[in-house]
């Protein structure tokens, strides 16, 4: 019992510790984070004050049982806090959806190209070393374009993806640029199977993304190749106003319809209105793409607008693009 009783007093001041450093601390985050806390640096105190209690009235014979009290009581907080930094396991036993399912993760990718060449110039996309990626394509024996790592991605694919990056700068094209030049021809499968070169590239925000779409539309990236789902890449939820215009200005389709049963007679503007992408809708729209392919023409967007009207916030309304796209479709 003695040494419960000191174990006891060890677990208290442990949580005063705690409860000093969540109170007096000054951690980040807004006043409610902070206040939260204080707040919890109070209750730990409090628990700890209580604890104290206990372990003082049970010092003397007769009254073991509020030694124990209080050494559960000052050791709850510590054993929460050891079990929520430990591994998912003991946390998994409380709340079953954290439990391991065995569903398979991606493995990160290990750029296995079937070339050490081919390995290299992968490396040095991804390093954005495009000077060694440049004498690499110069060299002998230089890489092979064709070839695709472990996930099917080529060498061009790896180079797009690093070229529309948030937080790239424009000599990321470099990248697509050198590969180009040493002979690379865009495919559809070249950013692997998950999505298409054409929609990976069209519906990327950066700066240079358009850039990008052009360098390939013009390397002989047809503009009307078709999304994973048989779609016109018009249709990609995502599509940016700039990456549309370079469409546009490429001859893309502009009469493709949507393959969904339900929305047979959509155009790319009816579907782009329907998702409240003002902008891209209107770039559209001012490109000669259809408002739908319904009878009379515009009914079928009429109804989609009118439909949707409730999703339409005020700072939709106020939107410049909103403003104008509802314009031209009243003309």
């Amino acid at each position: 019992m003695r040494a419960l009783f000191y174990l006891g007093w060890a677990l208290t001041i442990v949580d005063l510790v705690g409860a000093a450093a969540m109170y007096f601390g000054r951690p980040g985050g807004d006043a409610a984070t902070r206040g939260l806390g204080q707040s919890f640096g109070m209750a730990l105190a409090a628990l700890g004050v209580v604890a104290a209690l206990l372990l003082w009235t049970g010092r003397t014979p007769g009254r073991s049982g509020f030694v124990v009290v209080g050494c559960l009581l000052a050791g709850a907080p510590v054993a929460l806090g050891v079990t929520l930094t430990l591994a998912r396991f003991p946390l998994a036993v409380i709340y079953p959806s954290l439990r391991d399912r065995g569903v398979p993760k991606l493995p990160s990718p290990q750029y296995a190209f079937p070339d050490a060449a081919t390995r290299a110039a992968a490396l040095a996309i991804v390093y954005n070393d495009y000077a060694k990626l440049d004498s690499l394509l110069h060299a002998s024996p230089a890489p092979d374009l064709q070839a695709r790592d472990e996930r099917g991605v080529t060498l061009l694919g790896m180079a797009a993806t690093a070229a529309i990056m948030d937080g790239g700068a424009p000599r990321d094209l470099d990248g697509v640029r050198f590969l180009l030049a040493a002979g690379a021809r865009p495919r559809a499968d070249d950013s692997g199977p998950g999505t298409t070169l054409i929609e990976l590239v069209a519906s990327a925000w950066s700066p240079q993304a358009h850039l990008a779409l052009q360098m390939l539309l013009e390397a002989g990236l047809h503009p009307d190749t078709p999304m994973n789902d048989g779609r016109s890449v018009l249709f990609h939820p995502r599509l940016t106003p700039a990456a549309a215009r370079t469409l546009l200005a490429r001859g893309v389709d502009r009469t493709v319809r949507d393959n969904r049963g339900d929305a047979s007679n959509w155009s790319p503007v009816t579907y782009q209105a329907d998702l409240r992408r003002w902008a891209t809708a209107l770039v559209l729209l001012e490109g000669g793409v259809p408002q739908d392919h319904g009878t009379p023409p515009g009914s079928i967007l009429a109804r989609v607008l009118k439909n949707g009207a409730y999703t339409v916030t005020d700072d939709d309304r106020a939107d410049p693009a909103y403003q104008a796209f509802m314009a031209a479709v009243e003309r």
